[in-house]
This record gives structure tokens, C-alpha cells and sequence, in this order.
């Protein structure tokens, strides 16, 4: 089984994976995800500077990331996509999609290399439910005939109260994936048997090494599962 992550750095303990996410990049939006995967199909052309900065390892490592043979075989002999969807937030240059690294003012030392032209004129957008329902239903398309997973974040919980916006997308992935009858993991519901201090580090965007290790095993099983439906209606 092979196995191709759309998402971040809390997928990767899952099992046969074909560390494409950390040879390129962590998506985190659906518009994200696509811009991938038309990167991964040699459909999307990503000309310099962009093919650094929509790219988290591209960002990191200071390099450009060109497509090649190699990336568009690890694709195509994918068995099954995990498809973590973690934020409705688009960072925006050009019509590209940016790895919020290269903006972000939260990590400064990762906007080093972006041009300034860019730093003074990107823009924000935040998607609306409907065009992530229709996303989603382009990425199932577009992968078809694979196995498709969706992935939401941890729903944490921040002065006793669930995150807002992160809530709201958690939830609205749920309705999604049972409207279309798409496999759909929540990791608040998979970790539910152990506190949040145990699964989730203090600035809530990672799991612990304890709740990395539960979730994967989760997964893992699910991968090996017969369970896991293929629906594209």
C-alpha cells in the first residue's frame, strides 16, 4: 500500500508513506491541496520565486522545488491519499498559494528570502464553507480512481473554550464527508480516551509524542481496514 500525505508534520508517523509532504511540502487548505496536486500531475507550472515560497521545504532549506519525473511516479503509484484539511486561510501572491511560512510575522526568520514585493503585497482570504465543499469535491475528482481520507486538526480547547474557527471547520469537514459518504478521521474523536495535556503540545498545533503515537496507530489500522469505503458519487 502506498500511501501520499497532503498535510502537515502530524501525519507522518502513519505507515508507507512516501514522505512526498516532506521532500515538498505541508498543505494546509483545499486550495492548497490542489495547487499540489496539479504541481504533482505536471499540469501547474510553478515559475521562481514561487516554487520556493508555496513550498514549506522549499522555504526551509532555501532552495527551489522544480517538478520532476520522480515526484509525478510517487503520485501516480499512490494507493491512498490522506488529506488533512487544518485551516481556511489562504495566503495569496499572484494567484499562487503560499505556505504561510513564507509571510507569516509569527516566524520571521522564515521570511528571509521572500521578496519584498511580496511580503508588502500578499494578500488574506478566507474561504467560505461552500467553496470548500466544492473543493473537496474537485480533489476527490481529481484523484478518482484512488482512495481518498480527510483529516481534520485537533479541535482544541483555549481558556475553555473550543478555537472558533477551528471548530467550525472541523465540523463542516464532518458534514461534508458524510454528505458525500468520504472517509473522514477527527482526531479529537480518536484521541477522545486521553486528555488534551496528553495528546496536544502547549501551543496546540502539535501532538505530543504520546498523541502522535496513538493517532498513527489509529490510522494505521484504519489503512489496513476492509472497512474503508470508495464513493465518488
Amino acid at each position: 500500500m502506498n500511501i501520499t500525505l497532503f498535510g502537515s508534520c502530524r501525519l507522518n508517523n502513519i505507515s508507507n508513506h512516501n514522505n512526498l509532504n516532506n521532500a515538498i511540502n505541508y498543505t494546509h487548505s483545499t486550495k492548497e491541496v490542489i495547487q499540489f496536486i496539479k504541481f504533482l500531475k505536471g499540469e501547474l507550472n510553478i515559475p521562481n520565486p514561487y516554487n520556493k515560497l508555496c513550498f514549506r521545504t522549499g522555504i526551509c532549506e532555501n532552495k527551489f522545488i522544480d517538478y520532476n519525473y520522480n515526484y509525478n511516479k510517487l503520485f501516480v503509484d499512490t494507493d491512498i491519499f490522506i488529506i488533512e484539511i487544518c485551516s481556511n486561510k489562504l495566503y495569496i501572491h499572484n494567484n499562487f498559494y503560499l505556505h504561510h511560512l513564507c509571510v507569516d510575522k509569527r516566524f520571521i526568520n522564515h521570511n528571509n528570502n521572500t521578496p519584498r514585493e511580496i511580503l508588502e503585497n500578499f494578500t488574506i482570504e478566507k474561504q467560505s464553507d461552500e467553496e470548500i465543499e466544492n473543493d473537496i469535491l474537485e480533489i476527490q475528482k481529481m484523484l478518482y480512481p484512488k482512495r481518498i481520507i480527510i483529516v481534520s486538526h485537533y479541535n482544541s480547547i483555549q481558556n475553555g473554550e473550543y478555537i472558533n474557527s477551528r471548530n467550525n471547520l472541523i465540523n463542516l469537514l464532518d458534514r461534508i464527508c458524510k454528505k458525500y459518504h468520504i472517509h473522514f478521521i477527527n482526531p479529537t474523536t480518536v484521541l477522545s480516551n486521553y486528555t488534551q495535556e496528553e495528546v496536544m503540545t502547549s501551543d496546540l498545533g502539535h501532538y505530543t509524542t504520546f498523541g502522535i503515537c496513538k493517532f498513527s496507530e489509529y490510522v494505521n489500522k484504519e489503512l489496513v481496514s476492509a472497512s474503508i469505503p470508495v464513493h465518488y458519487d
